[in-house]
């Protein structure tokens, strides 16, 4: 109600969706805002998006292309996409609905298996199904294949998503700014294989070499579809990029420490920020 009030007091017109405004006990005559069945059909210039890191991604899905920028207010746990936190209410968000913001553009990765392409903000997981026993994975880069793995999956990860289900993997960390994206492995069974990070020219496919299995795709954490035995998925860099908002003051490097690295750590850092 503090974001209704103040986008009211700003002459701002609030946008919320039908599910949202129940779940908040917003009445649709309140006059608060307009109320709406799906986002997707919505026009809409600015999305503030409360809640933790997974309610970001799926704010951005909630846009065509997702071309709408989002500011993320961290009510999860880790919140390591968001930009403000609960107590920045009402008076760092007014400043930010005045314009005191920047706009960071977010690595896509787009996924080509025979239909329209999606869209990937974190990753793009494959792993076995539940009752699955170990899969085996193929993966070429650049059209020469590299290898095959036997494991419980793997994951294409962009610079937002190398902190999610790629560190787990022993995947590497990557700024958000960079236009790259890895490849690891949900435990490999080999110890040949190494996370892989690939440029915006390159074009990965990952193969489905198990007999019979098919294998779950997945999407910023959403189902998405299933890769049959002998089957590929394409993954490369989308031309599109998503757009997440920063406030001033914000530093990637300072939340990468603060959040993953010594996030228990009371000793005053040997280096200024």
């Amino acid at each position: 109600m503090q974001i209704l009030d103040l986008c009211r007091e700003l002459s701002i017109e609030a946008v919320i969706p039908e599910r949202e405004a129940e779940k908040s006990a917003i009445p649709a005559d309140a006059g608060l805002a307009a109320v709406v069945p799906s986002l997707m059909e919505a026009d809409v210039d600015f999305c503030v998006a409360l809640g933790g890191d997974g309610t970001i991604l799926r704010a951005f899905s909630r846009f065509k292309q997702m071309s709408t920028p989002v500011l993320g207010v961290n009510f999860g746990r880790m919140g390591f996409l968001s930009a403000l936190s609960p107590e920045d209410i009402p008076a760092r968000l007014r400043r930010v609905l005045e314009g005191d913001f920047s706009l960071m553009d977010l690595t896509l990765l787009e996924l080509r298996h025979g239909r329209a392409c999606d869209l990937a903000v974190n990753d793009v997981v494959l792993h076995k199904p539940a009752s699955g026993s170990v899969i085996r994975l193929g993966y070429a880069v650049g059209g020469v294949e590299m290898d095959t793995v036997s494991c419980d999956g793997m994951v294409a990860a962009t610079p937002a998503g190398s902190t999610a289900y790629n560190l787990s993997n022993g995947g590497p960390f990557m700024s958000l700014g960079m236009e790259a994206f890895i490849l690891s492995a949900i435990a490999p069974h080999t110890l040949r294989f190494r996370p892989l990070v690939m440029g915006p020219a390159q074009e990965l496919w990952i193969i489905n070499r198990s007999l019979s299995a098919e294998v779950d795709i997945c999407v910023d954490g959403r189902d998405c579809a299933r890769l049959p035995a002998g089957e590929r998925l394409g993954i490369a860099i989308s031309p599109r990029k998503a757009r997440l908002v920063r406030v001033p003051g914000s530093d990637f490097h300072q939340t990468l420490r603060d959040k993953f690295i010594r996030p228990h750590a009371q000793e005053a850092s040997g280096f200024a920020d």
